[in-house]
């Protein structure tokens, strides 16, 4: 029972942080300068900004503390991810010929996730050996700093020093994530867990709260500001891992991990929308590049543009979804298509 449980919340987590994924994309793609009720509705999307982070807190959960055989697992691992990049990216370059736009190179930066997960991938069994033979509190030290490094930063952005030579960027990056993740995944905390699925809700709300003000300038941005942990002239990576964000994200984990959930129904959508998470984050793309010009020209109104991205976010989560569902079934193409 306990391993059905797991994977269950696992997937439950997966779902709600591909969802978030495609919803920051939404609202990129239509919230820039609507307002409602002179409240900017792009702060909004700190409500979902927990996607990312959340990801790599999966990873970190379900891929360390294992037996790793280098030449399989990077074989294995590489390929579950590229080849859905190869042919969702024929797919996208098909598309804008055929619309007649022009190709960028914004389409790499857009995948920048893609990029991230490689390093990640590449660096996994050098973690895992730590992480199989650290002790409990070796592990908590790392994340000790990493917490600490990540309020460092803040402070000197909050500061406005443009020139520091304490570098902590090694733990101030994915790797903190993924250790999270694995430390939450497979430590308890001792509290009942009715009354720690409330106590991270609140933490969560809080915090999301106070993410949402400082995006709207009702207290200092750079209190708050997003921390993204390596800007590159090549490719960016925009991993907020901000204090703010580490709380969000953590909060969330722990909260999904000691909810009940015993719908059958909802773990059956969980595992589907899981196992197809990776391809529908590729579709996103596809998807808005097609819907986009049909919507942004509708919404007069803060409210108006609210709805939209609330429409688009659902319109693209359970169309890539079904997408998902039909490729899997194409002899061939399950393979490439991400389902997995």
């Amino acid at each position: 029972m306990a391993a059905k449980t797991r994977i269950v919340y696992y997937d439950v987590l997966r779902t709600v942080a591909i969802f978030a994924v495609i919803a920051i994309h939404a609202f990129q793609s239509l919230g820039n300068g609507a307002q409602i009720l002179h409240f900017p509705v792009n702060a909004f999307v700190e409500l979902v900004g927990f996607a990312v982070p959340l990801f790599l807190m999966l990873s970190g959960a379900l891929l360390l503390n294992r037996e790793i055989e280098l030449g399989s697992f990077i074989k294995h691992r590489l390929v579950r991810i590229v080849y859905p990049f190869v042919f969702f990216m024929i797919i996208l370059l098909i598309v804008h010929f055929l619309k007649g736009n022009a190709i960028s190179y914004n389409i790499f930066s857009y995948y920048w996730y893609f990029w991230l997960i490689i390093g990640v991938y590449l660096a996994l069994p050098i973690i895992n050996k730590f992480i199989q033979h650290a002790s409990k509190k070796e592990i908590e030290y790392f994340l000790i700093v990493f917490v600490l490094s990540s309020i460092f930063y803040q402070m000197i952005l909050y500061l406005g020093i443009e020139e520091q030579y304490f570098n902590l960027n090694f733990f101030v990056a994915p790797i903190g994530y993924l250790i999270l993740g694995y430390y939450l995944s497979h430590y308890e905390i001792k509290m009942d867990s009715k009354k720690l699925a409330i106590l991270m809700a609140l933490i969560f709300i809080a915090v999301t709260i106070v993410k949402i003000l400082a995006a709207a300038n009702y207290i200092p941005q750079n209190l708050i500001v997003d921390y993204e942990a390596i800007q590159t002239k090549v490719l960016a990576s925009w991993l907020d891992v901000s204090v703010f964000k580490i709380i969000q994200a953590g909060s969330l984990f722990l909260f999904f991990k000691h909810l009940t959930i015993g719908s059958e129904i909802v773990r059956k959508f969980t595992l589907s929308v899981s196992r197809a998470s990776y391809g529908m984050y590729m579709l996103d793309l596809i998807f808005r590049v097609n819907l986009v010009p049909f919507i942004v020209g509708i919404p007069s109104s803060g409210t108006g543009v609210c709805l939209c991205i609330i429409a688009l976010t659902l319109t693209v989560f359970i169309g890539s979804w079904i997408c998902m569902l039909v490729l899997s079934r194409i002899p061939g193409i399950k393979k490439v298509c991400g389902y997995y």
